[in-house]
């Protein structure tokens, strides 16, 4: 298979049976493996930098701050878990506009524990530390130890994947779930069709939880079915896709019951798509984020119930944003260009939404925070330059896979708005080319050391 092999020593046949085991048979049982003594390294790392950075700059929701994602993430985790229904918080409505993950997840801790900002934090922690483990495992299977270490690690120090460890937003939630995905992927793609088949079916359920937390989440069907038709062939990439596509809308169907049933709509998971595409494409858009571009819609629906509100104004903002693109051609050109430069421009947007604005907070030495912050995640993005010339030494190499999550997740974008925030689940995938790109520019170093010999 392409998928390239983790080549670690071999610890040699096993000792004859005696009645007192040798020394040294006995060392080699206590020995810890090596891939669990690299992947307790970068979880202790990665939790180390999440929790210091959470001490240093928290970020409470209930702080007075104007309603927001994590207003609503927060309050609406908080209602259900004491046995209210799925609101938003402001009206007391039913309604269907965040996708719903993140909050259950939530409110699942909530009622353990207690409905407490820092539950929320203790999620970002140890999910985004097990997001580096879980990438350093992905960077093994499809480039070899050194650069799942690498990868790991590159990642478990990110400045802005740290920072959104702070913010009670569902990126961190939603990135776990993606790496995962792209794990089981690559552990399909190494089995056989028997053995694959459990793989397949795990994979579909961790699609479907993620498009349950972030609708993008379905993008992951698509990325799959290209990876596996690269790495076997058609006819198995078609079966495996089919399959895990039906494992993760068996997750999705529930909440999508509950909509037609709650909102008297087909809503398969959230009301947000039009508001979003429109944002991205009307007269007035500029590829970003433009406050209040939609109320137009708003005013046009107030006569009616919040609920039947949000399904009008989704519905009519979808129409008017899709006839835009197909009826502004060249302008839908324009916009792409910002919408690209919008994604990827900076590294800090998690510093924006830590602390209240409105109340006049600051994070301590922000402008700094920031620029350590920028000149991390552009080194690593020039970085993955090389991991992409080592992609195309070797193109029927794994090592495709994060490429292909970087072009699936920006293309996705781009028929909406855009924000540096977005690109948040894509910085697993540059860490591992950039990871690659730095083990392969290490070896080459090595080889032409060994081959000249050193030089004064």
């Amino acid at each position: 298979m392409p998928v390239e092999e983790d080549t670690t020593a071999s610890e040699g046949p096993p000792a004859a049976v005696t009645a007192t085991p040798a020394p040294d048979a006995r060392g080699q049982r206590r020995r810890i493996p090596s891939h669990l003594a690299w992947a307790a390294l970068i979880l202790v790392v990665a939790l180390a930098a999440r929790s210091l950075w959470v001490a240093y700059a928290p970020s409470d929701p209930m702080d007075g701050r104007i309603f927001s994602d994590p207003v609503f993430y927060y309050y609406s985790a908080a209602h259900v878990a004491d046995g209210g229904g799925y609101i938003q918080p402001l009206t007391g409505a039913d309604t269907a506009y965040w996708p719903p993950g993140y909050t259950f997840l939530l409110t699942g801790l909530f009622k353990v524990l207690g409905a407490h900002v820092s539950i929320a934090w203790g999620v970002n922690i140890v999910l985004g530390a097990l997001t580096c483990v879980a990438l350093y495992y992905l960077g093994r299977l499809v480039a070899g130890r050194t650069t799942g270490v690498a990868a790991g690690l590159l990642l478990a120090l990110f400045p802005g994947h740290v920072f959104f460890s702070s913010l009670v937003l569902s990126e961190v939630t939603f990135t776990f779930l993606v790496v995962v995905a792209l794990l089981l992927a690559a552990l399909a793609a190494r089995r056989g069709e028997k053995r694959a088949l459990w793989l397949l079916l795990l994979l579909g359920v961790t699609i479907g939880a993620a498009a349950l937390v972030r609708g993008q989440g379905l993008f992951l069907i698509p990325l799959a079915a290209l990876f596996w038709l690269l790495q076997t062939d058609w006819r198995r990439a078609l079966r495996w896709t089919a399959l895990a596509a039906v494992a993760a809308f068996v997750v999705i169907a529930p909440w999508t019951v509950r909509n037609y049933f709650v909102m008297d709509a087909f809503i398969p998971i959230s009301t947000n798509v039009g508001g979003n595409l429109y944002v991205g494409n009307f007269d007035g858009a500029t590829g970003h984020m433009v406050p209040g571009a939609g109320e137009w819609a708003r005013d046009r629906y107030s006569y009616l119930p919040p609920k039947e509100q949000e399904v009008a104004m989704n519905n009519r903002l979808l129409r008017e944003g899709l006839k835009f693109m197909f009826t502004h051609p060249g302008r839908e050109v324009e916009l792409t260009a910002s919408k690209v430069r919008g994604l990827y421009e900076d590294d800090e947007e998690a510093l924006r939404g830590i602390p209240n604005r409105q109340a006049g907070e600051t994070i301590p030495h922000a402008a700094r925070i920031a620029d350590v912050a920028n000149v991390y995640y552009f080194a690593v993005l020039a970085l993955s330059g090389g991991g992409l010339l080592v992609w195309l030494r070797r193109p029927r190499s794994a090592l495709v896979l994060p490429l292909l999550v970087i072009a699936v997740f920006t293309l996705g974008q781009l028929p909406f708005f855009t924000d540096p925030r977005f690109h948040y689940p894509m910085l697993p995938a540059f860490a591992l080319l950039a990871a690659a790109g730095l083990v392969a520019a290490v070896d080459e170093g090595g080889r032409r050391l060994r081959r000249n010999g050193p030089t004064l």
